[in-house]
């Protein structure tokens, strides 16, 4: 009878432990939609609020993720697409109560994403109108700033606006080249839909609200630019602010350094730019394509002059030894925006972008832009797919999501996020649908079904970061941290971990996936970015765009669009049309359907 119990208890206990981790913002109707379980056994019963059993699940076979040293079971219930919030049973066991299947699913998250990039404003207070409760006091107003030594100049010039880059008030050109290209991008692609969406910022005068926040950043950037076209490195004080708010970090600020990887991601940046802006402000557009190719004149002129912080400087560094990314990167967006065939590459890039490798974006400007780059594009199109057929193996197993162990690093949100974007690029020149749905995979893993069982992004989710590495969000003396931060993310590297009161105690776990706190010590875990919010960003927003119908606006639909503007008048039923159905792009013209290759496929 003793033994009978103790055995009874012992399986209560496993059951007990069953855990399903979820997207916690929800999934959208059509869409794929899967959770992770773990130590689970049984049909998977997902209800609705009166108890009726809406969906019967067979979860699948466990696999082991090493990212987290738990073996995992995966569900699918795709087959459910009824708006509304479920529970998830296990053997009779409840394990969630929050499962929600939604319409527009994403765009709060999106705009809160975009709209953090408000709140990261220098030189301009925040008013309640538009912040609510994190209104604030404007910081960094000083109009002019002294020019560091490590400029190899003297004096002083006039830079204002930008946004703060991180958890700290320092402005960097490298880091907001990367952050700034990918909200150029997020807009370039979909135009049509964030014409009309709108956040509650400033406006600035007719220019939708995406390019109005870009616009910020880009002024600052332009002031940035020396007079022999280099561009300076970073506009910082010499060390970092302790925890106040922007207008009493009053230590002098300085614009320091000049080099290769800073003036090539300056050029590449005013390149997009310049044409994303030419049809609301040429006069602007303009500035910024002289500014591109002033910088590139100087970069080519200068291909080795790598930033490392000079004596006495100890805020963020962003060195990088390497400089062939920045100007691959450089040389695709003024050959796209120009034609210019001096500035055409032949190379392209493999490898996922990062503020450090931005050869990345390279391959996206080549594949998106297909055509003007002949033998290239398809170059740039195998070396993305073929890692884009990683990612989609990976989903399969695990959690689900695309991360690797080795891609637990510093940022390794981040990391996932640009995955994410990389297999969406993949998605729009292939039109297939595996690719889309592992960048979906992505957003769930960002959102809560991680071993975590958190949404890495401040206020929305059931379990938020409470206490990010940000100074206004610590300072403020606001509970709530601002939301829409994309929180860095569990990695194993205890970079902020030590016995100084300002440091973390040991928050390691051994699993490179849980190795995480909630706390502001932790800038090696729990700091916010600029260009690790923009990949979500991107991320989202172009999964919400295209679940309203939005086609991408890259290669494929630009030549199609060009088509009515000959002379010959095209009959519309017969003219060709681009189509989007069940998370798939395809042409289709006379009744028949072909992919984005020409190829015939109903």
């Amino acid at each position: 009878m003793l033994k009978f119990g103790i055995a009874m208890l012992s399986l209560a206990t496993v059951a007990s432990a069953a855990t399903a981790y979820i997207n916690q913002v929800g999934y959208r109707p059509g869409d794929i939609k899967e959770f992770a379980l773990t130590d689970a056994n049984g049909t998977v019963e997902i209800t609705d609020a009166s108890g009726t059993a809406v969906l019967t699940v067979t979860p699948s076979a466990a696999s082991n993720w090493s990212a987290s040293g738990q073996n995992v079971q995966l569900v699918d219930f795709s087959d459910l697409n009824t708006p509304g919030t479920y529970k998830i049973k296990v053997g009779g066991q409840e394990l969630r109560q929050d499962l929600k299947i939604a319409a527009n699913t994403y765009v709060d998250v999106v705009k809160a994403s975009l709209k953090w990039y408000y709140y990261q404003r220098a030189s301009m207070a925040l008013d309640e109108t538009y912040a609510g409760q994190w209104k604030r006091a404007a910081g960094h107003t000083n109009a002019s700033s002294q020019l560091h030594n490590s400029t190899g100049e003297s004096g002083s010039i006039n830079s204002t606006k930008g946004w703060y880059d991180a958890g700290d008030y320092g402005r960097y050109i490298v880091n907001s080249g990367i952050t700034t290209y990918t909200l150029l991008s997020l807009y370039e692609h979909f135009p049509n839909y964030f014409n009309t969406l709108r956040w509650n910022i400033p406006a600035d005068g007719t220019l939708p609200d995406l390019l109005a926040e870009i616009k910020w950043n880009l002024d600052w950037m332009l002031t940035m630019q020396a007079s022999d076209g280099g561009v300076y490195h970073k506009l910082t004080s010499l060390g970092f602010p302790g925890d106040v708010m922007p207008a009493q970090d009053t230590d002098p600020i300085y614009v320091i350094g000049k080099g290769t990887a800073a003036t090539f991601d300056f050029a590449g940046v005013m390149a997009v730019a310049a044409r994303v802006y030419k049809p609301f402000d040429a006069t602007y557009a303009s500035k910024c394509l002289e500014a591109a190719k002033k910088a590139y004149a100087w970069g080519a002129q200068n291909p080795n002059k790598a930033y490392h912080n000079p004596t006495g400087v100890q805020t963020g560094e962003y060195g990088d030894n390497w400089l062939e990314d920045e100007k691959l990167f450089a040389s695709t967006e003024l050959f796209v925006t120009t034609g210019d065939a001096t500035y055409k590459p032949n190379d392209a890039s493999g490898n996922i972008p990062s503020w450090a490798d931005v050869g990345g974006l390279a391959t996206y400007g080549i594949v998106t832009h297909a055509p003007e780059f002949g033998n290239v594009a398809q170059a740039a199109k195998d070396s993305l797919l073929k890692v884009a057929d990683v990612f989609v193996a990976r989903a399969q197993t695990g959690f689900g999501v695309v991360m690797a162990k080795n891609d637990f690093v510093w940022g390794s949100n981040a990391v996932a996020a640009n995955q994410g974007v990389w297999l969406l690029h993949a998605y729009y020149i292939t039109g297939e649908k595996k690719y889309y749905q592992a960048a979906v995979k992505v957003l769930d893993y960002l959102l809560g079904k991680n071993p975590l069982d958190m949404s890495f992004l401040t206020g929305y989710g059931t379990k938020t970061p409470m206490k990010p590495h940000h100074r206004p969000s610590t300072s403020d003396k606001i509970t709530d941290p601002i939301p829409g931060m994309l929180v860095g993310g569990p990695q194993p590297g205890g970079e902020d971990i030590g016995s100084e009161t300002w440091e973390c105690k040991d928050y390691r776990t051994g699993n490179a996936a849980t190795s995480y706190i909630d706390n502001n010590c932790s800038y090696a875990t729990n700091e916010v970015a600029i260009n690790w919010n923009a990949p979500f960003a991107y991320l989202a927003g172009a999964i919400e765009a295209m679940s309203n119908g939005f086609i991408p606006a890259v290669a494929g639909v630009a030549s199609i669009e060009k088509r009515p503007l000959t002379s010959r008048k095209v009959n519309a039923e017969a003219a060709p049309r681009l189509r989007f159905a069940n998370q798939k792009l395809f042409v289709e013209k006379n009744g028949k359907r072909f992919n984005l290759n020409g190829h015939r496929i109903k």
